[in-house]
């Protein structure tokens, strides 16, 4: 049979962007995002909550919601700066280096379409504990349904045009794209729009909910 002859091709495999192969450098990248969301939406959801224990259905004016709004926005950008400036680096998770102006875009694209939400949906939470029963125990199902962990070829078409309501979804793979990928903005162009029409479309609804209608005998009628 003769001598036993080396393979003509040698297979060098070199992973690009999970480059441990590891659980933990594959998923936590678009957890810590899940994390920012549910932090935010609970946190204006408890706030919304106890204000209408001790006051009834308060509402605001434009001035004031936009207050809220700026003080919740500038949290949420300072959870992401923490996630992708400390905690990818000290756990040193796999990371492109982002062009800085490119991972601000994304990351105010994401933060003010959670922030929208959230404040819509603070508006129907009457007690302060309800917000913790209700979505809590949602993480996991909103995580499978941003496409990280399971393909969305894989799933329905239904439930992933649903998926495209949370901005989880396109949040996920937008920051996870330019932040361990390398993708500039023009290549995740689709999941930015889908955060700011999420921004207009939720901001729109949160204005209508929380605004004071001025009215001549109760201008703060529940």
């Amino acid at each position: 049979t003769g001598a036993p002859a080396a393979p003509p091709l040698a297979l060098v495999q070199r992973p690009l962007f999970n480059t441990r192969e590891g659980y933990g450098s594959t998923v936590f990248p678009g957890v810590a995002f899940l994390i920012i969301q549910q932090t935010l939406l609970m946190g204006l959801a408890l706030l919304a909550g106890t204000i209408r224990e001790r006051h009834g259905r308060r509402r605001f004016a434009p001035g004031e919601l936009l207050g809220i709004a700026a003080a919740f926005f500038v949290i949420g950008c300072c959870e992401v700066a923490y996630f992708t400036g400390f905690v990818f680096w000290f756990q040193d998770y796999p990371r492109a280096q982002a062009h800085p102006l490119t991972l601000l875009v994304a990351a105010a694209s994401f933060v003010s379409a959670l922030v929208a939400g959230s404040m819509l949906l603070a508006s129907f939470f009457r007690t302060r504990e309800r917000p913790i029963q209700l979505w809590v125990v949602t993480s996991l199902p909103v995580f499978f349904l941003s496409g990280l962990s399971w393909p969305v070829e894989a799933t329905p078409g239904w439930l992933a045009v649903l998926a495209r309501i949370l901005p989880t979804t396109p949040g996920i793979h937008l920051m996870v794209g330019v932040n361990q990928m390398g993708a500039s903005l023009r290549d995740q162009a689709p999941e930015v729009a889908n955060l700011l029409i999420q921004t207009a479309v939720y901001g729109t609804l949160a204005f209508m909910r929380w605004r004071r209608v001025p009215d001549r005998t109760s201008s703060d009628r529940p």
